[in-house]
């Protein structure tokens, strides 16, 4: 159905080309006496030119990318991000994990904090009545988590993915854990479908496939992996710094796999 946008689209333009050239040419008599066939050769020109764009547009994931960003821009949409993190932790390290949680999230430094539930186990807190963050203890783990689904709005981008980056890498020096598994999953808003999905199975009628799902990694050094169904996006890794650009890499766009596999 995209393709047939497209054409129709250049259809269009062709014709609207051509009725512009042919008002001007009857209005102006010297421009149809030394510019004989302008017209026409512009017109196989423009067309030319338009295919070969549609062309690079299915076939380089540079410009596809490029194409998509400029329309999410335009439209000025929004995403829904669920972040997770799990903290692998060692019991003899005498840690009180839930108290230095609590102290590190009412600093100040995230916004207003407001404790909203407490358990034996786990610690919820609202920021700025905007998010609430759970704190769950078990034997080995420290989970963060958040209620709901965060909404944030495109000229936002930046500001929550530096907000929430500062606060988990804060919560990662408090706990001092030995391993950190970190995931982000993105949906898109509604009526957007996932420009991942369109750039791999964009030769594939959407009524046909029944199932989508890709993962990649962004190069081979990296461990930070990206999944990508129709509707989603998901980020797992074990490197804080990874996952959060990877996350300004998705939203932007620009995040494609490239060097040589590991």
């Amino acid at each position: 159905m995209k393709v047939l946008w497209i054409i129709a689209a250049h259809v269009l333009a062709i014709g609207l080309l051509l009725a512009i050239g042919l008002y001007l040419n009857g209005h102006t008599d010297s421009l149809a006496k030394n510019y004989a066939g302008l017209i026409s050769v512009f017109s196989v020109a423009f067309s030319c030119y338009t295919t070969f764009l549609n062309f690079w547009y299915h076939k380089s994931p540079h410009f596809h990318f490029a194409v998509n960003r400029f329309l999410l821009w335009f439209s000025k949409t929004h995403t829904y991000w669920q972040p997770h993190f799990q903290f692998h932790i060692t019991e003899e390290s005498g840690i009180d994990f839930l108290g230095e949680s609590w102290s590190m999230l009412c600093s100040g430094r995230y916004g207003k904090a407001v404790k909203t539930d407490e358990t034996p186990t786990s610690v919820s807190v609202s920021l700025d009545d905007l998010i609430t963050v759970k704190v769950r203890l078990t034997d080995s783990s420290l989970f963060v988590s958040f209620h709901h689904k965060l909404l944030v709005p495109s000229h936002l981008y930046d500001a929550y993915r530096q907000r929430l980056s500062r606060l988990v890498e804060d919560l990662s020096r408090v706990v001092k854990p030995t391993v950190t598994q970190c995931g982000i999953r993105i949906e898109f808003a509604d009526g957007k479908s996932n420009p991942y999905y369109g750039f791999f199975v964009n030769r594939i009628p959407a009524r046909l496939l029944e199932d989508f799902q890709v993962t990649f990694r962004l190069d081979g050094a990296s461990d930070c992996r990206i999944e990508a169904d129709q509707k989603h996006i998901n980020i797992e890794g074990t490197r804080l710094t990874e996952v959060f650009e990877a996350l300004a890499q998705v939203l932007a766009l620009r995040a494609l796999p490239s060097g040589d596999a590991q």
